[in-house]
This record gives structure tokens, sequence and C-alpha cells, in this order.
């Protein structure tokens, strides 16, 4: 009994180890995955005699897209955190 023990500890903890292997293993791909991608897409952009300056123009045009995005979800978490802060108040007052 106290094998099957030893033994269950031991599958648990080899399981946990190759979980997280497991798991940084897949953010290794998926960054790999990223890369390749833009890879590809550089690639594309060459085969089909892209202007270098077309690229930079879309590049500039996402840039401030995502600038947009950035400052847009910041003032969602900080209006969120004003409502939490007057929430809680809320509940110590009760």
């Amino acid at each position: 009994m106290k094998q099957e023990v030893e033994n269950i500890n031991s599958d648990t903890t080899t399981y946990l180890t190759l979980e997280r292997k497991y798991e940084s293993l897949i953010m290794e791909v998926r960054k790999y995955e990223g890369e390749l991608a833009d890879y590809n897409l550089a690639l594309d952009k060459y085969r089909s005699d892209t202007k270098p300056d077309d690229i930079e123009a879309f590049f500039n045009h996402i840039k401030i897209q995502n600038d947009k995005q950035r400052t847009h979800l910041d003032e969602l978490f900080s209006e969120k955190k004003d409502m939490e802060n007057v929430i809680q108040g809320f509940e110590t007052q009760i």
C-alpha cells in the first residue's frame, strides 16, 4: 500500500513537471509561429514587389490603431478600478 502511495506521489510530481514543461514549450511554439508568420508576410511582400514605403505606411497605420486601442483599454481599466473602489466604499459603509 505504501508503495502505491509513493508511486502515485511520484506520478503526480512527474505530471506537474511535464505540465510546466508543456506550457513553456507551447509558449515557445506560439512565439515561433508568430515570427514565421511575420517572415512569410515579408516574403510575400517582397515577391509581389511591394514598395517599402507602402509597407511602412501600413505599419504606421496599424501602429496608430494599436495606440488608439491601448488608450481606450487603459481608460476602461481605469474606469473599472474607480467603480471597484466605489463599490468597496459602499460595502464598507454597509
